[in-house]
């Protein structure tokens, strides 16, 4: 029997080998993916007002460290909870891994019942992971006390602000290939439920959801293909690319954009009116964390962990961010598909303002942009502007001096 995947993936053959005479055909045929093309941006007009940004990437080699166990401190008995490690996908993971940790604390409170001790919370960082951690906690457990320690409060100068925001497992997804598969399944599933929720009512727009659509090249999209759930991004449809200069065919998936120059805030601005306080804290070392007085710990912190948990799987990865203007939010789309030789590009169209990237360096902290940095910054440009002029065999490598 000839599955749709398997039918499919003869076309995708098809458009793959000029050779073969039905090429032309199969292009011809091929549904457009909307009725009028999408508007490109002028890159060579927003360029002169880019704005370059360089983050951290927490990758974790093994993948999310989301786990429970129990200290015996010179303070008395504790329960610490790691929630960190989610490379390119901590705005695509929060939501799900902080249910997880949810869990955790109901299973730490029915383990206290009886005892001298009382359940009180401290949770390590601002990131979006401390910050929606903290929340889903306050929503699940009204009453309960809750503190964010973190070294900064200001939610625009955490590495979380610099993300682009799509919903997709980006680079962490190698790290769950064979068994470990369905645990991020699980994962994506629980962030998409409570996306939805926020999605469904009028407070989608206080915390940057919005539904996209990504266009990509008709190639394997592993992120999407291979790693996330049908029941959570469904499958791609496939047809011409809605766009002036590419000929191409190409995929449709629908996602969310999760923006985090508009959740972060609205998560931080959030805690004090629910109950949760705050307290500027830099910890040094695992010691001062344990002499914390509350009773349960929850690290999210992100690379940090690295220094505090003695995390060897810990693994930086910086990536240089180009945002350019988008005004009245005319460009809502993405693309991600990358160029024809192999070089990453992708532009994400948010409420304000489109991030244009494509880079990956690892082992590096930096989050200053260099000279160096300013010419790949460019550079991006440059390839996402070759991408929707149907030249992107031609991108350059950023990164290359």
């Amino acid at each position: 029997m000839i599955t749709r995947r398997h039918f499919t993936a003869v076309l995708a053959g098809m458009a793959a080998a000029p050779a073969i005479p039905t090429l032309s055909f199969a292009q011809a045929a091929a549904p457009a993916l909307r009725a009028t093309d999408l508007p490109v941006p002028d890159f060579a007009q927003l360029r002169r007002q880019a704005e370059f940004i360089a983050g951290v990437r927490p990758h974790r080699k093994g993948g999310v460290r989301l786990s429970l166990q129990q200290l015996d401190t010179p303070q008395g008995r504790k329960f610490l909870i790691h929630n960190y490690g989610h490379s390119g996908a901590g705005i695509t993971l929060s939501f799900g891994c902080a249910s997880v940790v949810c869990d955790y604390v109901e299973t730490v409170q029915n383990l206290m019942r009886g005892t001298s001790l009382r359940p009180t919370v401290a949770v390590l960082g601002s990131g979006v992971i401390g910050l929606t951690t903290a929340t889903e906690l306050r929503r699940k457990f009204r009453q309960l006390p809750i503190t964010v320690y973190s070294k900064e409060l200001n939610p625009a100068k955490t590495t979380s602000f610099k993300a682009g925001g799509q919903f997709e497992p980006s680079q962490l997804h190698d790290e769950y290939k064979g068994s470990n598969r369905e645990l991020l399944n699980y994962y994506l599933r629980l962030s998409a439920r409570r996306i939805r929720e926020i999605s469904s009512s009028s407070r989608a727009a206080q915390y940057g959801i919005a539904a996209r659509k990504n266009y990509t090249f008709d190639d394997r999209q592993d992120g999407f293909d291979e790693f996330t759930p049908l029941d959570v991004v469904p499958a791609y449809r496939r047809g011409r690319l809605p766009f002036k200069g590419l000929q191409d065919i190409g995929r449709e998936y629908s996602t969310w954009l999760i923006n985090p120059t508009i959740l972060l805030p609205k998560l931080a601005a959030d805690l004090q009116p629910s109950g949760i306080a705050t307290r500027v804290k830099d910890f040094q070392s695992r010691a001062e964390v344990e002499q914390l007085q509350e009773t349960i710990i929850v690290n999210c912190t992100g690379f940090g962990a690295k220094a505090l948990f003695n995390d060897d799987m810990m693994e930086a990865r910086r990536g240089l961010l180009v945002k350019l203007r988008n005004d009245n939010g005319r460009f809502d789309y993405f693309f991600s598909g990358g160029c024809r030789n192999d070089r990453i590009s992708y532009m994400f169209g948010r409420q304000k303002d489109i991030v244009v990237g494509g880079t990956v360096k690892r082992d590096d902290l930096s989050e200053t942009i260099s000279d160096q940095d300013k010419v790949a910054c460019n550079r991006l440009i440059d390839n996402i502007e070759k991408v929707f002029k149907g030249e992107s065999n031609s991108c350059a490598d950023p990164l290359t001096s």
